[in-house]
């Protein structure tokens, strides 16, 4: 779960007031205390970026992605999580958490403060001592306890009894999941990285020319700024970051992406989305024919 540093959403409010309306909020406790923790909320696409609180100081297998299922770039300064979120209408947070729960003999007892309703399922097989208030639900289903809570202070005790194989040898295989989980993400970031640049690098082998005089002789009445922005791609190989045209403009982010909305519903331009930031680019009718370099 990440607590919001904006102001607690509530029913009715508008995204003027608040960025950020939290959709659901999910933790998944496993045998040797580690948490799994999915939060989805939609998000006001016009902010560049937002920034939240994380329930650890140590998240691990951290991952932000959009409705496009696009991973989004972050950063990460103690407990505070800087989520560029520029475009996106809605995001899902899951990670996991080591130091949400500790043990004293054979209890268990996990401890968080929400501000959203939290639904929490225990290992299968628990059994619950205590709670610190009275559940909004609670059931049991394939031996596995499953409670919604409402927000503030939350703390449940429990005990497990879990064994895997008939022998009686009890087996956590948590830390080789959470191993193969983090290679995963390592993975495939890696292969998204590879994918995005070469994708990129390849739209640099070949020349692209912007046919001037077609789109400005269908597009007679644009503004300064839209002109400005199309040249600016007509200098760069009709393709460019959306930072480098923040840059190049010295306008607002969000006045910024509401030009570029502009211009990509005029389809002039092409909004493709990446992991770190979007990519504009000239649509190819208003190119001229390629030559490729040698």
């Amino acid at each position: 779960m990440l607590l919001l540093t904006f102001a607690s959403p509530l029913s009715g409010l508008v995204f003027a007031q608040n960025p950020i309306i939290s959709e659901s909020l999910t933790l998944t406790v496993y045998y040797d205390g580690y948490v799994k923790v999915i939060d989805i909320f939609e998000i006001n696409q016009t902010y560049p970026q937002i920034v939240l609180d994380l329930l650890t100081f140590e998240p691990q297998s951290l991952l932000f992605i959009d409705e496009n299922d696009t991973l989004l770039d972050y950063s990460i300064i103690d407990t505070k999580a800087t989520v560029f979120s520029l475009g996106a209408n809605q995001i899902k947070a899951s990670y996991f958490a080591p130091d949400l729960t500790f043990k004293t003999g054979k209890f268990w007892t996990l401890t968080l403060n929400v501000s959203t309703n939290t639904v929490i399922m225990l290992p299968t097989n628990s059994s619950i001592i205590s709670l610190n208030k009275v559940p909004d639900r609670i059931e049991s289903l394939n031996d596995q306890i499953t409670i919604e809570m409402s927000s503030g202070q939350i703390e449940i005790s429990y005990i497990t009894d879990h064994v895997l194989h008939d022998q009686g040898d009890s087996v956590d295989y948590l830390p080789l999941i959470l191993i193969f989980s983090i290679i995963a993400t390592l993975i495939f970031g890696l292969a998204f990285k590879f994918l995005r640049t070469s994708k990129i690098e390849k739209s640099m082998i070949t020349e692209k020319v912007l046919n001037t005089e077609k789109l400005f002789s269908q597009h007679k009445y644009l503004r300064d700024e839209e002109i400005q922005v199309i040249q600016f791609l007509g200098e760069n190989n009709t393709t460019a970051y959306e930072a480098q045209i923040y840059e190049k403009l010295d306008l607002p982010r969000t006045t910024t992406w509401r030009l570029l909305k502009r211009l990509q519903k005029m389809e002039i331009i092409n909004i493709e989305k990446s992991r770190r930031q979007n990519i504009i680019s000239i649509k190819k009718k208003y190119l001229k024919k390629n030559k490729s370099k040698k």
